[in-house]
This record gives C-alpha cells, structure tokens and sequence, in this order.
C-alpha cells in the first residue's frame, strides 16, 4: 500500500514539474521588432471633364492624376493585446521615452522598435496605435496632383487629431507564433489606396489652393478641402495593417 503511494506521490511531483516547466517556458521572452511603412498608390482619371462652379467646361487637354508617395506618422504609445489558447494572456502599453517619428517611405531609416514579449502561440493579436502628441501632427501623408494646364501641384492630407488606431494583426497562418530563439518582425502598413481610392481625380481640380514659400500646395485637412478631408478620415482604421513574419 505504501508502495503504491510512493509511486502515485512521484507521478503527482512529475506531472506539477512538467506543468511548471510548461508554464516557464510560455513566460521566456521572444523579441518582436516593429517597423512602419506605406504602400504608394496612383490613380488617373483620362475621362474627367473640369467642373468649376457647377459648370462644366469639357475635357481637359490631358488627364488629372494624382500619386502618394510619402508619409509620416508620430507614434506615443503602442499597446499588445494577445490571446494564448495555453498561457495567460498578453497585455502591454508600451513606455516610450519619446514619440516614434516613422517617415513612411522610407521605412529602412527608421530607429530599431523592439519589444519583449512572451513566446507562444497565439490566436489573436490586437495592436493599437496611439497617434500624436502635442508637438507633431500625427499623420502627415504627401504627393504630386498633375492638373491639365497647370502641371504638378503638391498635395498634402494632415490628420492631426489625436487618435487611438486599434489593428487586429495576421500572420504566416491562422495563429501567430513567437518564439524565444527567433525574432519576429511586426510590420505596420497604411494602405494609400485605401485611404484615396474613392477620391476621383477630378474632383480634386476644384480643391482650394494655399500657397506655401511661393508655390500652389493642395492641402486636404480638417481646415481646408474637408469634404474631402471627412472622405478620406473615415477610411482611416481600414488603411491599417499589421502583418508578424
């Protein structure tokens, strides 16, 4: 009878031991990097006609276009929201020191982001941007609009409320998976096509000019173009990607 007690106490010790090293091993850090980039997007409109006070003056000699090829973010903060089917969950907002300033188009300038963060597998993972602070506009986005007759104009979107953007991630798989032995690379993406996929081209050559150091600049902000500003700020969280790799 003692026997078998012994031998059922050391089973016991073995299965809490396993489950002990289990737990350990969901608690060991893996480095994930964050980097932040865009992707460019184009239209053309060969078919406008120039509308101006309601009035249309027939086809232009030449077609309106515009590009996006540059952009900033300031990032404040970063939160991480990850659901394990084993471990506890994973909560953090980051703390940074300072605000992360990204230049969009050129992602491989950017400062190294890095965080440590339980390795495992996880079924879900949210992460949330928090756009701004008191000294940067939070997204600044830039381009060329080309108008018949008038050539390259430099066009800008300013967004500059602060905002919390919330981004459920994906990854090689249906889970994600983070290991302590091998980095992972989280990389966050504004979709331009997104965010301007639905402003025609021709609409824009009846936008307000500023003048900025002597030049015509089309600026789309909550202050000038805002029909077109409120088109484009109401496709913000769908422009947003996060993919871990």
């Amino acid at each position: 009878m003692r026997k078998k007690y012994k031998t059922g106490f050391l089973l016991f010790f073995i299965l809490v031991l396993a489950v002990s090293c289990q737990k350990d091993e969901l608690t060991l850090p893996s480095k994930v990097y964050f980097s932040f980039e865009m992707t460019s997007y184009t239209d053309i409109d060969n078919d406008a006609a120039v509308l101006k006070n309601g009035n249309i003056y027939g086809n232009p000699p030449g077609p309106f276009s515009f590009t996006i090829d540059k952009g900033q973010m300031v990032i404040s903060a970063i939160e991480f929201d990850g659901k394990r089917p084993q471990g506890q969950d994973v909560y953090f907002i980051s703390d940074l020191a300072n605000p992360i300033v990204a230049i969009l188009h050129e992602p491989t300038m950017q400062e190294e982001i890095g965080f440590d963060i339980p390795q495992g597998i996880y079924n879900r993972i949210d992460v949330s941007l928090h756009l701004g602070n008191t000294l940067y506009a939070p997204l600044k986005i830039e381009g060329v609009f080309i108008m018949p007759g008038l050539g390259e104009i430099n066009m800008r979107f300013e967004y500059v409320f602060e905002d919390i953007i919330t981004i459920r991630s994906t990854g090689a798989g249906e889970d994600i998976v983070l290991r302590k032995d091998r980095p992972s690379f989280a990389r966050v993406n504004i979709d331009t096509g997104s965010l301007f996929g639905l402003v025609n081209p021709a609409v824009l050559a009846n936008a307000d000019l500023i003048i900025e150091n002597g030049q015509n600049v089309l600026v789309i902000s909550d202050k000038h173009n805002r029909p077109v500003f409120n088109q484009i700020a109401a496709r913000m969280n769908q422009a947003f990607s996060v993919v871990f790799d």
